[in-house]
């Protein structure tokens, strides 16, 4: 991946349409790698361990079985 930095304006509606075609472009992997960051870096700001929130996000959902008729 080529690194390129533009500097715009914060008006300039180019930026946008540039930034979305960035992330089209990019790899899943860099995709998944980003959303890790941002999640450690979430969870350094709120002090949470990674085991907190899993433990949450078992209690959040419940797995059912519909009756056959």
């Amino acid at each position: 991946m080529v690194k390129k930095i533009k500097v715009y304006d914060l008006n300039d509606p180019l930026q946008y349409e540039d930034e979305k075609n960035f992330w089209k472009q990019a790899s899943i992997e860099f995709k998944l790698n980003a959303l890790e960051e941002i999640r450690e870096s979430y969870f350094k700001l709120k002090n949470i361990s990674k085991d907190e929130f899993d433990k949450g996000l078992r209690r959040l959902y419940r797995v059912t079985e519909q009756k056959r008729s």
